[in-house]
């Protein structure tokens, strides 16, 4: 009997407390990340795309919280089915993190993406046919990230990164509306997480040495890893760039502002990073960025 079948018969033998599981399950679905982005998808409905309409009459608009709703189910969809098949690696790299195969047993996950799938899809059905394909394409990209691209360097990053912005492609065609500012900013969103996505790799190189995955890391090597992650960055300033002209009378310009001197430390440790913990201190700088984009829409 493996190591795996035998923690599945122990958890038949010895169910935890519901309690204790409705805890795992809000880890599991990385209930931090799915509040940050039904936040920032409430936020850019009220103050970008629809800044010309009544905060109250966006605020009263049913359909924007059944989509909200829907993407957040299917958000949390898409990590439980990615936790199911990081489960070897997340015990390596995040053994105090990790509650699947502990706490929670591999139907219970399953049974539970169904769940969040199917309410998040039927909640997107509702919507029309437009929105309710483009949440349904969503559902499957997470699906098809966690299965097949997830392993495959640079295109699991990207696909990541696409997957993050997603969802306010999908308010977008909800209200119909996409001006230039709002695209750059989705653009800078795209390449900040492209770039965090890169710096995770060498923060989980070990995981992925003992699973052998074939991560960037271990095709191209430390250093040249180290010039993706450098190119990367640099290329996250260009958004700043562009998007500076167009919100320089806002006061979202000192977010930019701050951002940019986030980088540049970035770039600093960059330089001298050679551990785990000296790429994990960017990967948290990076962090730090994204959480702030979502409240300064709230300036802009």
């Amino acid at each position: 009997m493996s190591s795996t079948d035998f923690k599945e018969q122990f958890l038949k033998n010895n169910q935890p407390p519901i309690f204790i599981k409705l805890l795992a399950m809000l880890s599991l679905v990385r209930w931090y990340n799915v509040l940050l982005v039904t936040i920032g998808l409430y936020l850019s409905s009220i103050f970008m795309l629809q800044d010309h309409i009544p905060k109250i009459d966006v605020i009263k608009d049913i359909s924007l919280h059944i989509n909200v709703v829907a993407i957040a189910f299917l958000i949390m969809a898409g990590y439980i089915i990615n936790a199911f098949y990081d489960f070897e690696k997340d015990l390596i790299n995040h053994p105090e993190s990790t509650v699947f195969g502990t706490v929670i047993s591999k139907q219970f996950c399953l049974n539970s993406y169904i769940f969040f799938l199917f309410v998040g899809s039927s909640l997107s059905i509702l919507l029309g046919w437009k929105v309710g394909l483009f949440n349904l394409l969503f559902s499957s990209g997470l699906w098809i990230y966690s299965h097949k691209l997830r392993q495959k360097p640079l295109s699991g990053e990207l696909g990541a990164s696409i997957l993050t912005v997603a969802p306010f492609a999908s308010i977008s065609l909800h209200y119909m509306q996409l001006n230039f500012t709002i695209f750059l900013f989705v653009c800078y969103i795209f390449a900040i997480t492209l770039t965090r996505e890169v710096i995770k790799k060498m923060v989980s190189l070990k995981g992925d040495l003992i699973v052998n995955e074939k991560s960037i890391p271990i095709l191209f090597g430390i250093k040249n890893t180290k010039y993706i992650i450098l190119t990367l960055m640099l290329s996250s300033l260009a958004p700043i760039g562009f998007i500076i002209p167009y919100i320089f009378e806002k006061s979202i310009v000192y977010y930019f502002a701050l951002s940019f001197c986030l980088i540049v430390c970035g770039l600093y440790l960059l330089k001298f990073a050679k551990t785990t913990t000296h790429f994990n201190k960017i990967n948290n700088i990076y962090k730090i960025i994204i959480i702030l984009a979502v409240f300064s829409i709230l300036l802009y």
